[in-house]
C-alpha cells in the first residue's frame, strides 16, 4: 500500500542473566519487521572490548541464521532495521561500528535530522571521510569527537545533542554500556524493559510483550538512559521541550498491540474510526477495511454506525517477495498483485471502505476499480486521518512535497480521481481526540506544515 513508512526499529539490551543476547534482539527485531524491511543489523560485545556484528539487505529472517547468531557472543547488544528509499539498502545497513581513540563503538538511529547535511559536509572540511549516506555515522564521528573532552561516553553524547535538529530515538553501545537517547521533544519512540537483572531497549512495547519482557517506562524527552552491569541510571541530556509525539506512530507506524506514550494504538485507531464516523458517515450496506492497517478504525467506524463490518479484501501474503514487477504493456492492464476481492461480500451492495491515511491517491484508486469490479453498487471512502500535504523530514520514507495529492488538489478534486461516490477524512481535531491517554501533544507537521524544529 502507498504509505508513509516509517525509517526504522530499533532493540538493545544488557544481558545479566545468561540469555542468548543475539537470539532475543534478532526476536525483537522481527516483532517489529513491520518499521523497516529494507536491512537488518546486530551487533554484540564480549565485556572484552571485542565487537561483533552482522548487517545486510534484506528481512531479519533473510539476514540471520542460527549459525550466524551462534556467532555473535555476547553479554550486550544492539539491533536495527531499516527501510531505505536509496539505491543500496546493504550498503546503509546499521548498527555502524567504529573503532576510535577509547575503543568500540556501535549507533544505531530511528528519525530524521534536518540539518544532517550541514552537519556532514562540516566534518568532511575537517578531514572525516564517510561510508554510508546514514545520519548514525554521521553521529558516530561527533561522538568520537567529543569524547575526547568528556570523562564518559554519556556526557559526550549530551554535548552533541543541541547539534542535531529533528526527531530521533537513538542506540549507542560501548564495551560497557548500552545508552538510548531521545530528542528533546519527544518526536520519536522509544522504552525501556526489564527480565530480572537484564534490561531491555525498544522502538515499541510490542517487542516486549512477544519476549515477556516487563515495560517498565517511556524514556523522557532529552534523556539519555545508561545501562551497564548495575543497571540503569539517566542524564538529562537537553532539556525536554513540550511532547510533540508523531501521531503518524498512532495511524500507521507502530504495530496495534504498542503503548506509545500511555496510549494503546489499536485503541487509538479504533477511536478514529468512531470520530470519523462521527463526522463523515455515508449510508451503505457494510463497511470494506484495508489490510492490515485499516482494521481497528474500520471497526470503531461501523460499530458507531451500526453498519456491518466485512472482510472484502484478501492479502497476497508473498507480494514483493522477488516478484518481477509489471511494467510497459502489462502495467497498463492495471494488474493488481498484491489485493483480490471477495465478490460475494461486496456485489450488489453500497460500500464503506475505511483507511488509515492517503498519501499519493494511487491506492485509493486502485481499491475502487476492485471494488466496482467486483460489482459494488456504491464506493464510498472514508479516511481515519487528515489530509497530508507537507512532507516529513523526521525518519518517514515518503513522496517529495510535489507527489502529495493533497499539496495542491482539494478533496472534491481527488475524490473524482479516484472513482468514488464520495470521499471524507478525519479532522486534525478528531485525530487528537482520538488519544486521550496519550502524554502531551503531538507533531502533525506532515497533516498542517507546523514542524516542531526549524
Amino acid at each position: 500500500m502507498e504509505k508513509m513508512m516509517d525509517r526504522c526499529g530499533l532493540f538493545g539490551m544488557f544481558d545479566n542473566n545468561g540469555f542468548h543476547t543475539s537470539h532475543l534482539i534478532y526476536y525483537g527485531l522481527f516483532s517489529m519487521q513491520h518499521r523497516g524491511m529494507e536491512a537488518a543489523g546486530i551487533c554484540v560485545n564480549d565485556n572484552q572490548g571485542n565487537f561483533s556484528y552482522v548487517k545486510d539487505e534484506g528481512l531479519v529472517t533473510e539476514v540471520f541464521d542460527e549459525m550466524k547468531l551462534e556467532k555473535l557472543q555476547g553479554h550486550a547488544g544492539i539491533g536495527h532495521i531499516l527501510r531505505y528509499d536509496g539505491s543500496d539498502a546493504r550498503e546503509n545497513a546499521q548498527p555502524i561500528v567504529i573503532r576510535y581513540t577509547s575503543g568500540h563503538m556501535a549507533v544505531a538511529l530511528n528519525g530524521g535530522l534536518t540539518n544532517i547535511e550541514e552537519i556532514r559536509h562540516d566534518l568532511e572540511l575537517k578531514g572525516s571521510v564517510f561510508q554510508t549516506m546514514e545520519a548514525a555515522e554521521v553521529i558516530s564521528v561527533l561522538i568520537s569527537r567529543a569524547r575526547n573532552n568528556y570523562p564518559t561516553i554519556e556526557e559526550a553524547i549530551a554535548s552533541i545533542m543541541p547539534m542535531l535538529k529533528g526527531g530521533y530515538a537513538m542506540l549507542v553501545m560501548t564495551p560497557r554500556k548500552v545508552i538510548g537517547v531521545r530528542d528533546p521533544q519527544g518526536i520519536r519512540p522509544l522504552v525501556l524493559g526489564r527480565e530480572d537483572h537484564s534490561w531491555f531497549l525498544s522502538s515499541e512495547t510490542c517487542a516486549f510483550d512477544e519476549l515477556n519482557v516487563d515495560y517498565v517506562r517511556d524514556i523522557q524527552p532529552g534523556e539519555i538512559v545508561v545501562i551497564n552491569a548495575e543497571g540503569p541510571h539517566s542524564i538529562q541530556g537537553m532539556p525536554a521541550q513540550p511532547i510533540r509525539a508523531c501521531i503518524y506512530e498512532y495511524i500507521y507506524y507502530s504495530h496495534p498491540a504498542s503503548v506509545f506514550g500511555g496510549q494503546e494504538v489499536y485503541k487509538a485507531r479504533y477511536n478514529m474510526g468512531c470520530h470519523l464516523a462521527k463526522e463523515a458517515p455515508a449510508e451503505a450496506d457494510a463497511v470494506v477495511w484495508v489490510p492490515d492497517s485499516g482494521l481497528a478504525a474500520a471497526a470503531g467506524y461501523a460499530d458507531t454506525l451500526g453498519i456491518p463490518m466485512v472482510d472484502a479484501f484478501v492479502k497476497n501474503k508473498y507480494y514483493g517477495n522477488n516478484l518481477v514487477k509489471p511494467e510497459g504493456i502489462l502495467f497498463d492492464r492495471k494488474i493488481h498483485m498484491k489485493l483480490s476481492v471477495i465478490k460475494s461480500q461486496v456485489k450488489d451492495k453500497n460500500i464503506v471502505v475505511v483507511d488509515d491515511s492517503m498519501v499519493r491517491g494511487t491506492t485509493a484508486q486502485t481499491l475502487v476499480e476492485l471494488l466496482r469490479h467486483a460489482g459494488a453498487k456504491s464506493v464510498h471512502l472514508r479516511i481515519a486521518s487528515a489530509t497530508i500535504s507537507h512532507p516529513c523530514y523526521y525518519g518517514a520514507s515518503m513522496p517529495e512535497e510535489k507527489k502529495l495529492i493533497f499539496h495542491e488538489q482539494g478533496v472534491d478534486a481527488v475524490c473524482k480521481m479516484t472513482g468514488a461516490d464520495s470521499l471524507a477524512f478525519l479532522s486534525s481535531e478528531g485525530m487528537v481526540a482520538a488519544c486521550p491517554d496519550a502524554a502531551g501533544g503531538f507533531c502533525m507537521a506532515c497533516f498542517n506544515g507546523d514542524y516542531p524544529t526549524k
